[in-house]
C-alpha cells in the first residue's frame, strides 16, 4: 500500500514536469522602484505624483524644493512661450583649471544650456518677458552668458515694451570667472533702471536659494518682490556669516519670511498661487485693462488729468474753493444720540450750517466719535471702495510698519496705488498695529510706494485715521522727523493725482505725511488737529483735563476744515457719493456721476492747497 502511495506521487510529480515545460516562460515584468520621494526638511517621504500635483513642494511639510528653469517656465507661462535666448557657447575668460568640463557636465545633467533662461509670451493672458534661473546649473551662478541674457531680455522688453518677471535662484556670482562675472552685478543693474526709467514694470520673485551677486543686482531691484516660503535670501550666505563672527545665528536668519520683516521682500506667495498672482499684478499695470476701464487715450489719462487742470499746478497757488454739499447731511451713526446738522452749500456765500434740528455734537464729542473703536476702519472701507487689493510691504530700508499699509487696487477699474492707516480693531491688533501711529519705515514705505505709483501714472488714494506718528526712542534714532519732511516733499511734486480720505483721526505731521493732497475729503465725524486736545490743554494751559475746552478753540471738525479751505468735501459716515466723487476726479466715464449733480467737486472748482 505504501509502495502504491509513493508510486502515485511519483506519477503525479512526473505529469507536473511535462505540463512545466510545455508552458512557455512568463517575462519579467520591470517595476518601478523610484516611486517615492523623501523630504529633506520633514524626513517624510510621499509618491512621487504627490509631489508633481503639489508643483514638487512637500505634500506634508509644504516645503518648496528647488526646481528647473523648463519646469518653472511650464508651471507659469501660458502655452505658446517662445524662447528669446541666443544659444550659450562657453566662454573662459580666466582659463580655469576644469571649467569648461564642469560647464559641459552641468549642461549634460540639468538639461539646460545656461543658469537663465528667457522666453517670451503670456501669464494667463498678459503678454510678458518671463526669465528663471536654474539651480541644477551651477548653481544657477551668473557668469558672462546669465549677464548677457538679463541685459538680452530688458533690452527686448523695451523693443516689445513688455513688463520683466525673473524667478532668481542662484548661490551668486561665478567663480571661476572672477571680476568678468562680477561685472555682471552692474551691467544687469543698469539693464533694470533703463527698464523702470521708461516706466515698464519687473517683478522679481526669489526662491531658494537667492543669494551672493544676484541678491546684490537685479533681484533686489524689482519694482514688486514676491518670495516663495521659506526661501533662503541673503548677500553673504549663512555660512560666511557664521564663521566670521563665530556666532550661532538665530532661527528663521534670511529667510524670506526674515525679509518680509524686515522690509525687503512684498508677499510671500506659495507656488501654488505663483501664477495667479503674476498675473493678477501683471493685469494690474496693463494700459488698457479689460472690462471697465479709464480713459483709453493719452489726452485722457490721469498724468495729462493733473497737467491740463490750472488748479492743481504747483505753481499757482491759493486757497481752496470751498463747494456746495447738499448730500452730506450728518446722521447718526449709533455711536450717540445726538443728530447732527448739514453743511449746506451756497454758490455765493460759501459754506453755512443748516438749521439744526436738535442738537448737534461739541467738537470734543467729534473727537470722541472719530476715536470710537466700532467706527467703521480703513481697511473695510477700502475694501468697499476697491477690487482686486495686493498688499505690498516693506520700506525696503529698515522695515515693514504694521500701522501704514499699502498696495495696489482697483477703483471703479481704473488701477491705483492706495495707502492707509490701521488701527487695530482688538487689544491685541492695536498693539501690533502700534495704535495706529506709524513709525519711520512707515513713512518709507508709502514713499517708496508714491514713487511706484508715478512711475506707472497711477493715482494714489491714502485714507486717514490716526492719532499721530509714533513718539518713541527707536522712530528717532530712525529718523521720524526725516521720514515725514520727506515724504511732504515727494508728495509737492508729484504728477498723479493724490486723493486723501480722513475717515477718523487726523492728527498732527503724522497724518499729514500722506495727505499732501491734490483733493481731501473728511466724514462727517472726522477731526484734522494739529494735535490732540488732551495735548493741546497741557502745552498751554499746563491743564489736560481742560481737553473740552482746547477742542472748541482748536477749529478741528470737519465743518471747520470746509470754511478755512482744508477741505473739499464732507461725506455722510456711510460714504454716501463718496465713490461717485473718486470715478468723476479720476475721470472713470463708466462710473461718474451726473454731471449736473451739483455735489460733485469739479476739477476747475478747487487749487491745491499748498499754502496751507
Amino acid at each position: 500500500m505504501i509502495q502504491n502511495s509513493f508510486g502515485r506521487r511519483r506519477m503525479q510529480l512526473l505529469r507536473m514536469d511535462q505540463l512545466t515545460r510545455r508552458r512557455q516562460p512568463t517575462p519579467a515584468r520591470e517595476v518601478e522602484t523610484d516611486l517615492f520621494t523623501h523630504c529633506q526638511a520633514c524626513g517624510k517621504s510621499s509618491a512621487k505624483k504627490q509631489w508633481q500635483e503639489g508643483l514638487e513642494c512637500c505634500p506634508s511639510c509644504g516645503r518648496h524644493t528647488r526646481i528647473s528653469a523648463a519646469l518653472r517656465i511650464s508651471q507659469i507661462m501660458d502655452e505658446g512661450a517662445v524662447s528669446i535666448d541666443q544659444a550659450a557657447e562657453f566662454v573662459d575668460p580666466l582659463t580655469f583649471p576644469g571649467y569648461e568640463e564642469k560647464w559641459l557636465a552641468a549642461a549634460e545633467n540639468s538639461g539646460a544650456d545656461e543658469a537663465i533662461h528667457f522666453v517670451r509670451g503670456s501669464i494667463e493672458g498678459s503678454p510678458v518677458i518671463f526669465g528663471a534661473m536654474d539651480p541644477q546649473f551651477l548653481m544657477g551662478s551668473m557668469g558672462k552668458i546669465v549677464g548677457d541674457r538679463v541685459v538680452s531680455a530688458f533690452d527686448k522688453a523695451a523693443e516689445y515694451n513688455l513688463p520683466v518677471v525673473i524667478v532668481a535662484c542662484s548661490g551668486g556670482a561665478r567663480m571661476q570667472e572672477g571680476i568678468i562675472s562680477l561685472m555682471q552685478m552692474r551691467r544687469t543693474a543698469e539693464a533694470v533702471t533703463r527698464h523702470r526709467q521708461a516706466g515698464r514694470l519687473f517683478v522679481s520673485v526669489l526662491s531658494d536659494p537667492t543669494t551672493g551677486g544676484v541678491t546684490a543686482s537685479f533681484a533686489m531691484l524689482g519694482d514688486i518682490i514676491l518670495a516663495e516660503p521659506d526661501a533662503l535670501i541673503g548677500f553673504a550666505g549663512p555660512r560666511v556669516i557664521k564663521e566670521t563672527i563665530q556666532c550661532d545665528l538665530p532661527v528663521g536668519f534670511q529667510s524670506a519670511e526674515f525679509q518680509v520683516r524686515h522690509g525687503f521682500v512684498d508677499r510671500i506667495v506659495e507656488r501654488r498661487n505663483l501664477r495667479s498672482e503674476l498675473a493678477q499684478i501683471l493685469r494690474l499695470h496693463e494700459k488698457q485693462p479689460e472690462g471697465r476701464q479709464g480713459p483709453a487715450s493719452a489726452e485722457d489719462s490721469a498724468v495729462n488729468f493733473v497737467a491740463e487742470s490750472a488748479s492743481m499746478n504747483f505753481a499757482e497757488t491759493g486757497a481752496t474753493e470751498i463747494v456746495a454739499i447738499p448730500d452730506a447731511n450728518f446722521s447718526d451713526d449709533g455711536a450717540s444720540d445726538l443728530s447732527v446738522s448739514a453743511i449746506s452749500d451756497s454758490a455765493a456765500e460759501g459754506p453755512v450750517l443748516a438749521e439744526e434740528t436738535d442738537r448737534k455734537p461739541t467738537p470734543y464729542e467729534r473727537v470722541m466719535l472719530a476715536r470710537d473703536p466700532k467706527r467703521k476702519k480703513p481697511a473695510a472701507i477700502l475694501q468697499e471702495l476697491c477690487t482686486d487689493i495686493v498688499e505690498l510691504k516693506g520700506d525696503r530700508c529698515y522695515g515693514d510698519d504694521p500701522a501704514l499699509r499699502g498696495g495696489l487696487a482697483r477703483l471703479n477699474g481704473k488701477p491705483i496705488t492706495y495707502i492707509y492707516i490701521e488701527k487695530g480693531s482688538n487689544l491685541n491688533s492695536q498693539i501690533y498695529h502700534n495704535f495706529g501711529m506709524p513709525e519711520p519705515e512707515g513713512y518709507r514705505k508709502a514713499a517708496r510706494l508714491m514713487k511706484q505709483a508715478e512711475r506707472f501714472n497711477r493715482p494714489i488714494l491714502t485714507i486717514i485715521d490716526t492719532p499721530g506718528a509714533y513718539p518713541g526712542v527707536g522712530a528717532e534714532e530712525r529718523g521720524q522727523g526725516e521720514a515725514i519732511a520727506s515724504n511732504l516733499s515727494l508728495m509737492s511734486c508729484l504728477s498723479v493725482p493724490l486723493i486723501s480720505v480722513i475717515t477718523g483721526e487726523a492728527g498732527s505731521g503724522g497724518a499729514l505725511a500722506i495727505a499732501c493732497s491734490d483733493r481731501l475729503y473728511m466724514l462727517e465725524n472726522a477731526v484734522y488737529t494739529i494735535l490732540s486736545p488732551e495735548g493741546f490743554a497741557t502745552i498751554l494751559w499746563k491743564d489736560g483735563k481742560r481737553a473740552e475746552e482746547a477742542a472748541e478753540v482748536m477749529k478741528l471738525t470737519a465743518a471747520d476744515m470746509l470754511e478755512y479751505g482744508v477741505c473739499d468735501r464732507v461725506f455722510p459716515d456711510d460714504l454716501s457719493g463718496l465713490k461717485e466723487q473718486l470715478a468723476a476726479d479720476l475721470d472713470i466715464p463708466d462710473f461718474a456721476a451726473d454731471p449736473e449733480n451739483p455735489a460733485i467737486v469739479r476739477r476747475g472748482e478747487y487749487e491745491l492747497r499748498k499754502s496751507l
